[in-house]
Parts: structure tokens; sequence; C-alpha cells
């Protein structure tokens, strides 16, 4: 309810005890507010959403996080749409109106929330009325007879409902059933407030008597003039680099293909235009697919539509939903639009058939979750983002996205920090930009850091980021957060499969044999290279070669590997993380004792450097 404002602990000990608080009651909501932060941590969200501020604590969200947020922004854009494209305002308020799940924190007797919330029911009503106004308009007067019916006697007061009522029966040839409608609540307005109803319900009385009252023209799918989205994001003001990669990716998006040609001779069809970016957390993939489709939206002058399919989160977007919210947009009305996904599907299909729109499709987990949302039609594209590379999505051109080129990491730290700050410490910002591994999300994360502290010396902050168990907290800033976003994709890993992550993490090199680690989980190479590969997959490891005898080696992004050691810290015990130690130390096939651990880490160390050596030569 006050997301974004400071809260005192005052306004918080009223709200719970409502005037009789506790001695304790301090101490109780800070107890409260802790179990809170930890409980939405848990739940995948960064750790600085609740912060304390010298008098109580704010709440930090932006506003697509936020449903009311939401609602209000849909309501601002339904009011924009009206004055040109009624269906399209209606489709946003009814998207508007659907989050809205039941009484507004019914389950809650506190009287300073419930305020709130009787606030909230009376905006809800004002934005329904609001909605169906423009309904009548475009011509629904039957399909809303039954939702209006429960509304008038749900609230018998409120003139409008009454007034919509009428409209739509008398639209309805239910004259008859109009007139009464009007009765009963003049009667309700008579005995329970002793008051007639108002000028303009009369009038509509009034003109529905004398068959004065036009009748709004009906307006068939065909005749409602399409809604025309155009839903992209803002592309990043820091981005840089990737010409390769976008030059590419423009041309398959914008390029002439066809499919080869029939055995009769025919032409091939023109097949759908897609690309996807795949690679591990933090690379840039969003980024770089907003800068490309906002190099070809001009060749889909019929909309663009993007959805964040949260892919690497612990509940990914459910499809349904994702083509509802595909098919509002599009104009659909919300009574048009089935219920099941392969219905829904079709529909969309059906929709974007002979258009050219664009569909961005942020942050995908897997394939069953993209083939309900590809279009059918050749005059449509698409642009996939994804940790997990969609290999059985036939035609789909795939681009991978890695670290950035050390020229091209300079220039964006360069354009996220000051120049004035950047030039006298040249030293400095190298030791930044190598420390960070030149992960985008890294980069931003450290710039929007040192922006925020403008006493702080770039000198300074390189040497508090040489603490490798410092570096992930200082690699934070908000939503920049490259240990939250891993969350979801660890917490997805089977616990063997998490173990054998966090045991190769403590290694003292960052490159190592599927051998290496067969030997630390204690299991077959074929056993530890699918473990590996599902770590691949999720982007938590990466695929550097295949060495001899078909053994693969692969490699930890520093950063990922600091973030796997920062978690294994919190969640296994000392006994485990003992226990884990002397795990791999064994890998070089004898028990270390605790009181050997380091020298077991340094043999660790010079036997996967021999690996190596034994493959590329010495000194690598």
């Amino acid at each position: 309810m006050n997301a974004n404002k400071p809260t005192s602990v005052g306004h918080l000990v009223e709200a719970v005890w409502q005037g009789r608080p506790p001695r304790t009651a301090a101490a109780q909501i800070q107890t409260c507010v802790w179990s809170l932060r930890k409980t939405l941590v848990g739940a995948g969200a960064h750790v600085g959403l609740i912060e304390t501020k010298p008098s109580g604590y704010t709440l930090r969200l932006d506003g697509e996080q936020i449903d009311t947020a939401v609602f209000d922004r849909l309501v601002r854009e339904a009011k924009a749409a009206a004055s040109y494209d009624p269906a399209l305002a209606v489709s946003l308020y009814r998207e508007a109106l659907r989050i809205f799940r039941g009484p507004v924190l019914a389950e809650i007797n506190s009287p300073v929330v419930q305020a709130a919330a009787v606030q909230w029911e009376e905006r809800r009503l004002t934005v329904l009325e609001d909605c169906i106004e423009w309904e009548l308009t475009v011509g629904v007067q039957g399909e809303l007879v039954a939702e209006l019916t429960a509304l008038v006697g749900q609230h018998p007061l409120r003139e409008r409902f009454c007034g919509q009522l009428m409209t739509a029966l008398y639209g309805d040839d239910r004259r008859a059933e109009a007139l009464a409608a009007y009765q009963t609540t003049r009667r309700a307005l008579v005995d329970q407030l002793g008051l007639e109803p108002g000028a303009r319900l009369r009038e509509l009385h009034h003109n529905i008597l004398t068959g004065e009252l036009p009748v709004p023209a009906t307006l068939t799918p065909a005749q409602r003039p399409p809604a025309t989205p155009a839903q992209l994001p803002a592309t990043t003001a820091d981005f840089v680099g990737r010409t390769s990669e976008i030059g590419q990716a423009v041309e398959v998006l914008t390029g002439e293909r066809r499919t080869p040609p029939t055995a009769d001779g025919a032409d091939g069809a023109r097949p759908l235009r897609s690309c996807q970016f795949v690679g591990k957390c933090g690379a840039g993939k969003s980024a770089l697919a907003l800068q490309v489709a906002h190099r070809v939206r001009e060749h889909y002058p019929d909309g663009q539509l993007y959805a964040d399919l949260a892919g690497s989160q612990v509940r990914p977007a459910d499809p349904a939903e994702v083509l509802r919210g595909f098919l509002l947009s599009l104009g659909m009305p919300d009574t048009r639009i089935p219920e099941g996904v392969p219905q829904r599907a079709a529909l969309y299909r059906s929709a974007l058939a002979r258009r050219r729109v664009l569909v961005l499709l942020d942050d995908a987990a897997a394939s069953e979750q993209i083939q309900p949302l590809l279009p059918g039609g050749p005059q449509a594209a698409v642009i996939i983002t994804g940790r997990v590379g969609l290999t059985d999505l036939p035609g789909c051109k795939p681009f991978v996205t890695d670290i950035l080129p050390e020229s091209e990491a300079f220039a964006m730290f360069h354009g996220i920090v000051d120049g004035t700050r950047t030039r006298p410490e040249p030293d400095a910002v190298r030791r930044i930009v190598a420390l960070t591994g030149r992960l985008p999300l890294a980069l931003r994360a450290a710039g929007a850091r040192l922006s925020a502290r403008p006493h702080l010396s770039l000198a300074r902050f390189a040497d508090q980021l040489q603490d490798p168990r410092e570096r992930v907290r200082l690699l934070a800033h908000g939503s920049l957060d490259l240990r939250a976003r891993l969350e979801a994709s660890v917490q997805a890993l089977p616990g063997e499969v998490r173990a054998l992550w966090y045991g190769l993490s403590m290694l003292p090199v960052r490159d190592f044999s599927s051998r290496t680690a067969a030997g630390l989980q204690g299991v077959s190479l074929v056993v530890a290279e699918q473990m590996l590969e599902s770590l691949v997959d999720r982007g938590l490891l990466d695929t550097v070669e295949v060495l001899p005898r078909a053994t693969v080696r692969y490699r930890f992004h520093e950063l990922v590997a600091l973030c796997a050691q920062a978690r294994l810290r919190d969640e296994l015990s000392e006994q485990q993380r003992a226990t884990l130690l002397d795990r791999v130390s064994a890998v070089q096939g004898r028990p270390v004792l605790p009181t050997a651990r380091t020298d077991a880490f340094r043999a660790v160390a010079e036997q996967s450097a021999r690996d190596a050596a034994a493959v590329t030569g010495p000194g690598t």
C-alpha cells in the first residue's frame, strides 16, 4: 500500500495492534521485517527489497512488480486508447480488472489496512463502470446483461450500474425488463435513503418509455479497428558492441527466406523468421534482443508484442496467460477469448495470419513454453532469449551471447561512470573491468555502485573487489544482482547436481575435465557428463573443449564460481562444508586430514595444470 515511500514504525504498530500495542511492539516489528526479508529473498527477491530508514522501512519495487501500479498503468492506457480505439480501451480495462482476484486484503481486520482496501474497492467499481460504458459503445449489450444484473444486485444504490443495465437490456430488445430494473433501483433509493433517482437515470427512464433512446450500432469483429500494440521496452542506454550479432540477426528477421522447392518444382513457402539469443546469466541477452527488435520494428508496422516468460524464475510464466495478454493487446474482446491453451493458440495464430507483427519472448524456459506463442503466418517474426538453447525449434537461428570483448567492456564501463572519474584512473578501470569478468550485468552493477558513491575512488573500489569473498556482494546493486538471478536455476537443480556444482566451485582452478567431476562426485564418467551438461544447459557452466579419450573440459566463470561458494556457505553447515572439502581433496586419490586441506587444494591445482598441459602444452 505504501511502496517506495518510507513507512514509520509507529504506522506499522498502529496497523498491527490497533491502538493497543504491547511494550515489545517495536522489537516485534523488527523481527517481523527480518522474517519477511528472509522469506522474500528465499522466493527469489533481491536482498535490498526492504530498506531500513531512520524512522521505519521502505519497500523498493519497480512499477511492474506491484499489482496496483500495473492496474493504474493499464487504466491510463485504456483512457488514452478510448479516443481512437474503443475496442482496445475495453481490452485494456478488462486486463486491468482481472488483477483483482477478490476483495482487497479481505483477510486482514486492521482498520488501517481496511481503510485502504475500501478505497481500492471504490476505485475498482469506478473503473468497471468506465469499462462497461465503452463496451456498450462498441455494441456488446446482450453479453453484459448477466454481469450487470449481478452488479446491480450487489450495489443497489449505484445508479450508474442501473443505467448501464437498462441500456444493455434496451439494446437487447428487452424494454420491459429495462423499465423494471429502474423501478427496483428507485425502490432501493427511496427505502434506504429517502431519495428519488438522479436526473440522468430519470432521463434514461423517460427515453426508454418514449422509445427515444438510440441503440448503439453493434460492431462486428471485422468492423472493429485492429489494435496496433507497441510493447517493446526501451533499449539500454549503455549498450555497446555486438555489431556482428546485431547485423546477422537483422538479416535473419528482414531478409527473404524460403524453404526448398516442392517436388513438382513450385516455389517453397516462406518460413517464420525467428532467432534466439542464448548464454549465461548476466551476459546481456535481453539487452541485445531489444537492440535488434528496435532495429527491425519498422519492418513490422502491425505492432510489436513483448512477454517476459520468467524462464529463469521458480515459476515460469503460464503460456495461457501470455496468450490472453497478447490477444487482448491485439484488440480481441475478453468475452471471445477461449479457456484452453490450444484454443487460445489457434485464435492467436489466426489473428496474426496476415499481420506483420514482431514478437519478443524474453527469458524462455523451454520449447514447450514457446511453441504455443509462435505465430503461424509468414508475415510475423519472433525473437527469443533464454539461458537454454531451444535447439528443437526448427529454423530458429541461434546466437550465443558471451562475455564482452575487452574493448567493448571498457566502452560500457566508460559509458556508465562519469569520464571525469575514469580518465584519471585508467589502471583502476582496467582492474575493475577484469574483476567483473567482463560480464555485462557485473559491469553495470559496478558502474551503478560507483555512480551512487561519488566519494569512492576507483582505485579503492578495485582494491575492495580483490577480496573474492566480498566481490559478489560488491558487484550487486539493486536488481543488478548476479547471485539473485542465479537463485531459481540453482534451486531447480537436483541435490546431487547442486552438490557437484558446489564442489567444482571450490577447485582452485576454473577449467577442469569431466574426469575430475566424476572423481569428485564418485560416479561414472557418463553420469558425470550428464550432470555437467545439465549445469551447462542452465548457464551455470561453460563447455570449453573435447579432450582425447572422449573426455570433455568445462569452465566456471569466476563470478559464477564465487556465487556458488557464497551460496554453499549460507546453505551448508560447517560439518557439510568440511565433508565437501574432503571430497574435493580426495580427487587426488588419497584421504586428506583436515589440517592438510590447504595442501590438498594446492595438489588439485597442480594436477589440473598437468591435465591442461597434456592437451595444450606447458604453461597453460
